[in-house]
């Protein structure tokens, strides 16, 4: 079987590894050694390319990451599935215990595992990017909204990500028994907001980098085409979430809140309650919802 992948470059340099690309698309990916050499050829002609990028994009380049870095949201898998939301949500495993879970935006599905394992009852993990573990674990997974309410609608490094996330908060606040937990990690204008970590080393990123040269340096390392943070591929997308945009989510939703809270970058001191610079200084947002008598 032969598998067809979307290719985008920007200029005709370096016909060897343009010819060797389509050598890799004429045969079958029969195992993972032909999307390795696809991969290192795809990054040969990007770096051919390289050397008419702007200056700005140059400059990023020179404090690339190697390309095996993960981001943190990569780092959270396996034994470690849990270990942002026991950190942001108070008494999350006595929250969770006995209770009917949805993970609402799942990714990989670790942390549908993980509660499984800690004591949750049901656990259905949902994500329109089926990324799931193969094989059966006694949890839930599936690419459509479910229809029932569960006790507990979890909603973990997702946030920032949703194209849009009054309409997916909507959603999540229909399906809410008992409570609504989100948290999620590095607001817009934080050292990571760009979530641009797993190829450099430059903090605000976003800030200090045209948006052009930022997806430039991107492309070394991912090749879906994307041309803008929000079009980032696989869930990688971002939408340039605010702490003050998440607050207003949160307060205009009528839903009881128990408890809001937001994680100062290096626990630092009092910069989550300083306007403007709560916005720089902030790594993570977290709320934990209830529904009110309307629900």
């Amino acid at each position: 079987m032969t598998h067809e992948i979307p290719l985008k470059f920007g200029s005709r340099n370096s016909s060897r590894a343009r010819a060797s690309v389509d050598l890799i698309l004429t045969r079958p990916l029969a195992n993972e050694c032909y999307i390795q050499e696809f991969m290192v050829d795809r990054r040969e002609l990007n770096r051919a390319e390289s050397a008419s990028w702007p200056l700005s994009a140059r400059i990023l380049k020179a404090f690339s990451r190697p390309t095996e870095a993960a981001g943190g949201t990569e780092r959270h898998v396996g034994d470690h599935a849990l270990d942002f939301l026991l950190q942001t949500v108070p008494g999350f495993l006595e929250v969770i215990k006995g209770k009917s879970v949805l993970d609402y935006g799942c990714g990989l599905g670790d942390q549908v595992l993980a509660m499984k394992r800690a004591g949750a009852g049901r656990v259905v993990g949902f994500d329109v990017f089926p990324k799931f573990p193969a094989g059966q674990h006694g949890v839930e997974f599936t690419t459509e909204v479910p229809a029932e309410r569960f006790d507990i609608v979890l909603s973990s490094s997702a946030f920032e990500h949703f194209a849009d996330p009054e309409g997916e908060f909507a959603k999540m606040r229909r399906l809410t028994g008992q409570k609504l937990i989100i948290s999620w990690a590095e607001p817009w204008f934080s050292h990571d907001g760009s979530h641009m970590g797993n190829f450099t080393y430059v903090p605000w990123v976003n800030l200090l980098f045209p948006e052009r040269s930022v997806m430039l340096v991107r492309s070394l390392y991912r090749d879906d085409g994307a041309m803008s943070y929000e079009t980032c591929g696989l869930g990688g997308a971002v939408n340039r979430m605010t702490v003050r945009r998440f607050e207003r989510i949160i307060k205009a939703s009528g839903m009881r809140i128990e408890y809001l809270r937001n994680y100062a970058t290096r626990g630092l001191p009092l910069v989550t309650h300083i306007p403007v610079v709560r916005e720089l200084l902030t790594s993570a947002c977290t709320c934990i919802l209830s529904p009110t008598a309307q629900d």
